[in-house]
């Protein structure tokens, strides 16, 4: 019953998606009111069979009603008091839910735009809808046409008994995705993507139409920026998640489905200041169209990556052909579609891109789009190296970790550079005098950051360094492949260069702005501060952003280029002890257990001693899960005992040959810097995104009923 109704849920979305879009296009064309009204309550409709695809699916979760496949192989099997939330999540915990959320999500957009244009009913938001619903029904059609992407298809008669349980415990959610960061991180990161249809759609609508105004910018710039904010969270939560479970020790491995998050988010960061200055100064745009179509691509690559078997990694799907060629051709046609409207447009276009000056606004936000551009492709065509033709360079090889290292840690520090001196260059030219008066302070500022680091590099990163390589091993080695000793330090005093002017430009211009409204307003610091973000929000949350990402980057420093590592082999006999770095491990025993779910665990107990003066630290008690129910998979359960400036992260990986227990160990500085940086840097992009009292929206909202009122479209 459940597989019927779901099915049929599925076909009939799929219709009213392609009739909802040929409604919309063909009433703008044709001028009939009708059908473009019609279209909106068909975009309305294709949302709600969506949301009952998906409440369909929720409730056979809640219920544990094991009549569809995709419930028995992603069912919680778990006592853990977030069951509940585990059942929730078990909606996109696997291919064919996550697909569905996605299509669903895209579903919801399209609806929201839908309500708030259907007053006016303007060409572009109506054009601009009917291309989504294009995007939603081929969506739909992977889910239909693909038994490996249904999440309705019914479960096989020999698994259930007659009252619908289970014969025996088969299947279940993957123990790894039993995490609090893995319910919120799938979702945030699909918004993320269904929210980068919207600016694409808009552009295209924008070249169907023939408006080259800023009007499509203006609509489609608040729903950028809100995609863009879901995510950083989503790639935030990623890298939590990947640090506190997987039991490597790391947030970031540039794995092929870590890296397809990354596509998208390096050219959101483009399409984003593209769009500033489209509605600002009528400029960059197609760079604004570009890097809209560019997002959108990288996004369903993504997918494509996720699910072709186009290359391998450890989070992706098995391979499908239905998904290989309908994500391919959706690709395909976006890339086509925007070259063919640009070609055909092309004599609308002002040249006003032109850029006077490279040392200026104009000019950096110019070299931002073509190092985040650059970077975006090149790090896709490293990520899809191993599946392209040898004759190709690089073709038919795995890029490993390091190469990506070794070309994002120069081109992330040039950006973080060009994000500290551009709030102080001029709109088109820039006043050496007036750059030199304004960069003053946050040279003064900087140079106390940047000693303050040198130091901490002086005394702690230098001897590290030194120390790493001596001990050799794995660490030692991905430390000299990186090149010779001066580049490295070179390439750290860089980095902590660039993180340090961009901490005090961004914290000055902050500051700035809060001190003008105490001196002309009379306001408190407190209430100017408030004052400065309610009125100011795009450009005080941009410099809180900005405040953000060098926050990061000294986090990155730290915890990506002078990690220890060791995995140690301890005996199995109380008050053994391992000493890495300044911390001493003292052996305490073990034990092991079932729990409810007869997973068994087996744990081992460490004391944590200062390695100088033998003070107690802490106690910590690494453990491993043996799955009952997932063919006994194993899952590490780290422990991670966190100081100002370093993390203690502490493994257990089981028993060695000769009895002995296997520790892995790693010392990770600064990494707590990363958590807070990406938490300042998102507060300032929702800070940004916040309500104003005018805004480029409600100026077209005012034109499209001007334009409504004059020919009833």
């Amino acid at each position: 019953m459940m597989s019927t109704v779901g099915n049929a849920l599925q076909i009939l979305a799929l219709v009213v998606a392609l009739v909802a879009a040929a409604c919309l296009v063909a009433g703008v064309k044709r001028r009939r009111e009708s059908l473009v009204n019609l279209g909106y309550v068909l975009v309305f409709a294709n949302a709600l069979l969506l949301t009952c695809c998906i409440a369909l699916i929720l409730v056979c979760l809640l219920t544990e009603n094991y009549s569809l496949a995709y419930v028995v192989s992603n069912f919680p099997n778990t006592d853990s008091a977030l069951k509940p939330l585990y059942q929730v999540s078990a909606v996109w915990a696997g291919r064919q839910g996550s697909l569905l959320l996605w299509t669903w999500l895209i579903s919801l957009y399209a609806a929201v735009v839908a309500w708030r244009r259907m007053r006016t009913t303007d060409d572009l938001s109506s054009v601009a809808l009917g291309v989504t619903e294009v995007i939603c029904a081929l969506f739909t059609a992977t889910l239909v046409l693909s038994e490996s992407n249904n999440p309705f298809m019914p479960t096989a008669a020999e698994y259930l008994n007659a009252d619908g349980t289970l014969v025996s415990p088969v299947g279940g959610m993957n123990p790894l995705l039993m995490h609090w960061a893995m319910i919120l991180h799938p979702p945030a990161t699909f918004i993320g993507y269904a929210g980068a249809t919207l600016p694409f759609t808009y552009a295209m609508a924008a070249l169907i139409c023939g408006d080259l105004s800023s009007r499509w910018v203006e609509l489609a710039d608040r729903l950028a920026i809100f995609a863009f904010i879901f995510l950083t969270i989503g790639m935030a939560l990623g890298a939590v998640w990947a640090y506190v479970v997987l039991g490597w020790g790391g947030f970031w491995a540039w794995d092929a489905v870590e890296n397809a998050s990354l596509f998208s988010w390096l050219t959101s960061v483009a399409m984003i200041h593209s769009f500033t200055m489209y509605r600002k100064h009528g400029c960059f745009k197609k760079w604004s169209m570009f890097a809209a179509t560019l997002t959108f691509i990288f996004v369903v690559l993504g997918t494509f990556i996720t699910r072709s078997g186009l290359v391998q990694s450890v989070h992706a799907f098995a391979e499908d052909p239905v998904s290989t060629y309908f994500f391919l051709g959706i690709m395909v046609l976006a890339g086509l579609s925007f070259l063919i409207g640009l070609m055909y447009r092309h004599g609308s276009y002002e040249d006003d891109d032109e850029i006077e000056s490279m040392l200026s606004k104009n000019g950096s936000y110019y070299l931002t789009n073509i190092v985040m551009v650059v970077a975006a492709i090149l790090c896709a065509y490293l990520t899809v190296s191993s599946s392209l033709p040898s004759v190709l360079p690089l073709g038919g090889q795995v890029i490993a970790a390091g190469a990506y290292n070794a070309v994002a840690r120069p081109v992330g520090t040039l950006f973080c550079l060009l994000m500290a001196v551009c709030p102080m260059l001029g709109w088109r030219r820039t006043d050496g005098a007036a750059f030199a008066r304004n960069m003053r302070v946050p040279a003064i500022l900087g140079a106390i950051v940047f000693c303050a680091l040198m130091a901490l590099f002086a005394f702690k990163f230098a001897p590290l360094y030194d120390q790493i390589v001596a001990d050799g091993g794995d660490a030692a080695a991905a430390l000299t492949e990186q090149g010779p000793k001066a580049y490295y330090f070179a390439l750290t005093v860089l980095a902590f260069l660039a993180a340090s002017l961009l901490f005090a430009s961004s914290a000055y211009l902050l500051a700035r702005g809060a001190s003008a409204r105490m001196r002309n307003k009379g306001e408190n610091p407190v209430t100017a501060v408030f004052n400065l973000f309610r009125h100011s929000p795009a450009q005080a949350g941009g410099y809180l952003t900005h405040l953000g990402v060098a926050i990061v980057l000294v986090g990155l420093v730290g915890s990506s280029m002078y990690v220890r590592e060791v995995t140690l082999n301890v005996d199995a006999a109380e008050g053994q002890t391992a000493q890495v770095g300044a911390y001493e491990l003292v052996f305490t025993g073990t034990s092991e257990y079932a729990d409810s779910s007869d997973n068994m665990i087996k744990q081992v107990d460490l004391d944590v001693l200062d390695a100088a003066t033998g003070a107690a630290l802490g106690h910590i008690s690494p453990s491993m899960e043996v799955s009952a129910s997932n063919t006994g998979q194993q899952t590490l359960h780290a422990s991670v005992m966190s100081f100002p400036l370093e993390d203690l992260f502490v493994a257990f990986q089981g028993l060695n040959a000769d009895g002995s227990l296997s520790i892995h160990v790693k010392v990770n500085p600064l990494i707590m810097l990363n958590w807070i940086g990406a938490g300042v840097a998102v507060l300032g992009i929702v800070l940004a995104f916040a309500p104003r009292r005018a805004t480029p929206l409600l100026a077209a909202d005012d034109r499209a009923r001007e334009e409504g009122a004059s020919h009833g479209a």
